[in-house]
């Protein structure tokens, strides 16, 4: 019988002993048929006295991309020869990715391994692939991450504290003149998989970008729904985490409120603070919520009446059992 797990990979500094190692995606072609990359990998061996010996690299690929030939055989041929040879899916590569043999790896000044990657196939969400170089008869392994889109091949998380939650997920896009039955089914909505199971009022009281998670600290002013985790929130602030590329979609201010509702699975419990947090993914509803000026306004005032609608409904109803 033979089990495999997968957990979020790591990259410690304290694995690069022996070995400096870059890692550089740079776009060389980006459109709509084709997008290919120049993948450059600097690697210098960190000795004081001496070169590495037979090395090895293991580059792992996206899934989808494909190595240029051309560019390894003129890495690996002819008198000007930079590596020793390369090779594809090998016994040495724990995901079938791509082997480059290098005869000796410089202490003085950092040898440079460039060739492009092709995108072959579209898929729906990339993960970090990881480079890693060690010596032949010494694997103790120096371990790099790339992203075509994130710093360093950094995963998609939602980080506070030293605590990060995996965020591999779409945005959560703010809803902009939605019909009320849909409001309405959405506080009661029960799918195979995922249910609704908090709906507030909040006021935004702070906002603060971060390079792998934006935070927002918001108020309670108004709880429809009360979830199943974290109860007696009226008046209270809680922290709500999102993902910088979906900034834009989010697009929650300070000082202005919002309707969102979602699901027990974006709460979690910060053991620090004795709190919960929630995330703001794919499955969170997020509307804005017109000011009481705003809702005497022509633009405004269909949201205004919807949502009051909602409320009642669920609070003289409840949600319906079908």
């Amino acid at each position: 019988m033979v089990a495999a797990y997968y957990v979020l990979p790591q990259e410690e500094d304290s694995d690069c002993q022996k070995f400096g190692l870059t890692v550089q995606l740079l776009p060389e072609k980006i459109d709509q048929s084709e997008e290919v990359y120049n993948l450059r990998i600097y690697v210098l061996y960190k000795d004081k006295e001496r070169d590495a010996s037979m090395s090895i690299l293991d580059i792992g690929l996206f899934t989808g991309f494909t190595v240029n030939i051309t560019d390894l055989d003129l890495l690996s041929k002819g008198r000007a020869r930079i590596i020793s040879k390369y090779e594809m899916d090998t016994l040495l590569s724990e995901k079938g990715s791509l082997i480059i043999y290098l005869d000796k790896v410089s202490h003085t000044r950092p040898e440079e391994i460039s060739f492009r990657i092709h995108q072959k196939m579209k898929v729906g969400v990339l993960q970090p692939a990881a480079v890693s170089v060690y010596e032949y008869y010494d694997q103790k392994r120096c371990v790099k991450f790339y992203h075509p889109e994130r710093r360093a091949g950094q995963l998609k998380r939602l980080c506070r504290n030293d605590e990060c939650i995996c965020g591999e997920e779409n945005c959560s896009i703010q809803k902009f003149k939605v019909r009320n039955t849909y409001r309405s089914e959405k506080v009661c909505e029960i799918t195979s998989t995922s249910k609704t199971d908090f709906a507030y009022k909040v006021r935004v009281e702070n906002y603060t970008e971060g390079l792998s998670t934006d935070t927002y600290q918001v108020r309670i002013v108004n709880v429809i729904k009360e979830g199943s985790l974290d109860v007696d929130l009226l008046g209270k602030v809680r922290t709500f985490l999102s993902h910088p590329h979906c900034r834009e979609a989010v697009d929650m201010r300070k000082d202005k409120t919002y309707l969102i509702m979602g699901t027990f699975k974006d709460v979690y419990r910060d053991d620090q603070t004795f709190s919960y947090q929630y995330m703001l993914g794919g499955r969170t509803w997020i509307e804005y919520w017109p000011t009481e000026e705003e809702c005497q306004d022509e633009e405004h005032r269909p949201t205004c009446l919807g949502i009051v609608e909602m409320i009642q409904q669920y609070s003289v109803s409840g949600c319906q059992q079908k």
